[in-house]
């Protein structure tokens, strides 16, 4: 399955909406960086208190509603971290230009 490329070579190359640059044009200001980080630290407080209320209805048996919630407790905690790690990237790095330039829009990364 080659979703991206092919080998067929009339088929000429075509530039695609670049989340990469437009991820690190966002994240490069601090502001939009600290609101994005807080705000998953929200989600992730959101989780954790609907987590403890939702286990209990699961139909989970008592003696392992505890294992349950210590597993969904660190399943939110990764989730919230990995979110948490791309402006920390973005902050942390320059931009890699990539290897396909010349079918990319000038000035895409700084």
């Amino acid at each position: 399955l080659n979703l991206f490329w092919t080998g067929d070579e009339s088929v000429q190359p075509v530039g695609v909406r670049d989340i990469y640059a437009l991820e690190f044009q966002i994240f490069k200001n601090p502001l939009w960086s600290l609101f994005y980080i807080c705000s998953v630290f929200v989600f992730m407080y959101h989780y954790y208190v609907g987590w403890k209320k939702v286990t209990p209805v699961l139909g989970i048996p008592k003696a392992h509603i505890w294992r349950v919630e210590i597993i969904g407790y660190v399943i939110g905690i990764t989730m919230g971290l990995v979110y948490i790690s791309f402006p920390l990237y973005v902050m942390a790095t320059t931009p890699f230009a990539g290897y396909e330039a010349s079918i990319q829009t000038p000035g895409r990364v700084e």
